[in-house]
């Protein structure tokens, strides 16, 4: 939901300085939120501002130098080297990315039989599960954050965001496909 609700904020823009405006939000945003360990909602917002409804657009040099820097955290070469380095060297409190986390424990589970074939448990595959849960456990840990009640309004739990057909086709009436962009007023 959040990253609909980013690709929403940013479309529902009209002006073209507008979306560049919203979009350096973001990119600031990225930027405090990796500052406090949230690699969660950092790569909720980058998967929004990487998406192709919002990539194929005409951005500013800043902004699209901003963003090829903070997607190398999630460089998928080396399986995710950068991300699991960061998260090795951090310190509590921090936010995990649950998509890695998943991915690892789906592969464990997978790739690893439950029992041997004489029918005694796989304790090493168990033992690589806890490993992956128990590493995430240590990151529990208060922020200290104290609820504001505007700040929570605003964001009304991501429920406000335009559908992926609606995003395409704010997209494509801000650039039609074939390249020509629309004349903004």
């Amino acid at each position: 939901k959040m990253s609909y609700w980013c690709r929403s904020r940013i479309l529902e823009k009209e002006d073209g300085k507008d979306r560049e405006k919203i979009l350096g939000k973001f990119i600031k945003i990225m930027k405090h939120l990796r500052r406090f360990n949230n690699f969660n909602s950092y790569l909720a917002i980058l998967s929004a501002v990487d998406s192709a409804p919002i990539r194929r657009l005409e951005w500013s040099k800043n902004n699209l130098e901003a963003l090829q820097e903070l997607s190398q955290l999630i460089d998928s070469s080396s399986s995710f080297r950068a991300y699991r380095t960061a998260l090795a060297e951090t310190s509590p409190p921090c936010i995990p990315y649950i998509g890695i986390i998943l991915q690892d424990l789906t592969f464990i589970h997978i790739g690893n039989p439950d029992n041997f074939p004489d029918g005694n448990v796989n304790f090493a595959k168990r033992w690589q599960q806890f490993n992956i849960l128990d590493n995430m456990r240590r990151f529990k840990m208060d922020y200290g954050f104290r609820k504001n009640p505007k700040i929570l309004q605003f964001f009304n739990n991501f429920e406000d965001y335009l559908c992926e057909e609606s995003l395409w086709q704010i997209s494509e009436s801000i650039k039609p496909r074939g390249g020509k962009k629309k004349v903004e007023s």
